[in-house]
């Protein structure tokens, strides 16, 4: 019986891999009480023009970044890589 639990489970895992969102909406009443309704709501399309729009912006953000800060990677005597910068504030996130 187990066994079957498990394949039921995988297969309705493996099945889809769409997202949904559940919304789940509960009033009450004081003659019906609580009631409530259940939706699935699916996934607004993909923009890809939009996609590759932020994709540029995301670039030319790091680029940005990387012109100002200059990190160059250095190996402590561990071996560990460490990035050393060529301003204060760069490992925070700071660009200008």
């Amino acid at each position: 019986m187990k066994i079957l639990y498990a394949i039921a489970t995988l297969t309705l895992l493996s099945t889809s891999a769409q997202a949904w969102q559940i919304v789940e909406r509960c009033t009450y009443s004081k003659f019906y009480g609580r009631v409530c309704t259940t939706s699935y709501l699916d996934d607004p399309p993909r923009n890809l023009a939009q996609e590759q729009e932020d994709e540029k912006a995301r670039r030319a953000s790091i680029e940005k970044w990387e012109a100002f800060c200059k990190p160059t990677r250095t190996y402590d005597k561990e071996g560990v890589v460490r990035l050393a910068y060529a301003r204060k504030g760069c490992e925070f996130g700071r660009s200008e």
